[in-house]
């Protein structure tokens, strides 16, 4: 277990806010992330003033380049919306090891909590909005299964696969896959088009809503509907608009404190599980 030191309780604190921010709004303001990333920076340059080791100062900067990649990374993967991208960067000083090899095993164990945490909190979260709309998003998913031929050819290759199991395993296993893949892409889709896209109007837009599908904006501009969301110039010409499809993106940041939790709590068990040296966790 690391240290409930300043930087455990500063970000502990942050993400929550965060949390709230992403649950009420879905989006993390930029001024979060800019005090978290500077008041852990100007505490990890403080201790190192006082030590005497300016080698920190040196490894904060290399990790907050590494960690400033990997956002990016992610951002454009989208596998994160920009507020989750800017808080992960944002808490760089927390994973500073006693070297760069440890601090990157640190930041590679909190986004390997963080992907399994995301992955239960996401199925959670569906199947709550499934169930609050399990009649409209089942007679979505029926009028995608029937517009959809290929997700029939795909569910008949993986019955196929699953017969041939009777003579190996394997045929069995991956016809399973097979199946479940279009399964889980409708299932996707009806809750998206159902519990995931409201109505509003173009002065209830906040900078960084998705626009569901292009809108032609007062000065016969398109607006794209992209990745990056909104910008504020966005809203300003649609701001008249009396009807305006937006969809609401998965709350990451709980995701976010769940690893966070797990990180501070089984970070040294996972070091002893995989043989590392627990000397990783200085600078941390």
């Amino acid at each position: 277990m690391i240290e409930f030191g300043f930087l455990f309780w500063l970000f502990l604190g942050g993400i929550i806010v965060a949390g709230l921010q992403d649950l009420k709004r879905r989006e993390v303001d930029n001024w979060l992330c800019l005090f978290l990333m500077v008041s852990g920076f100007v505490f990890v340059f403080y201790g190192a003033i006082l030590s005497g080791d300016s080698d920190v100062i040196f490894h904060a900067g290399f990790l907050l380049v590494v960690m400033f990649v990997i956002m990016n990374l992610f951002y454009y993967a989208r596998v994160f919306a920009g507020g989750d991208a800017k808080l992960l960067v944002s808490m760089t000083v927390f994973f500073l090891g006693a070297s760069f090899f440890g601090s990157m095993v640190k930041v590679g164990i909190f986004l390997l909590l963080l992907m399994i945490s995301g992955s239960a909190y996401g199925l959670i979260y569906s199947l709550v909005l499934y169930f609050k709309d399990f009649k409209k998003v089942n007679a979505k998913m029926g009028k995608l299964a029937v517009g959809n031929w290929w997700s029939m050819v795909v569910l008949g290759v993986g019955v196929v696969l699953m017969l041939f199991g009777f003579w190996n395993w394997i045929f069995f296993m991956f016809g399973i896959l097979i199946f479940i893949f279009p399964l889980l892409y409708i299932f996707a889709r009806g809750l998206e088009n159902v519990s995931m896209i409201r109505e509003v109007s173009g002065r209830e837009l906040q900078e960084g809503d998705w626009l569901v599908e292009d809108v032609i904006a007062r000065n016969r501009e398109v607006i794209k509907a992209d990745w990056d969301g909104l910008s504020l110039s966005d809203i300003e010409l649609l701001k008249n608009k009396r009807k305006i499809l937006i969809k609401d993106g998965l709350p990451f940041v709980p995701a976010f404190l769940i690893a966070f939790l797990g990180y501070a709590i089984f970070l040294e068990k996972i070091l002893v599980y995989f043989g590392l040296d627990i000397g990783l966790l200085v600078g941390g």
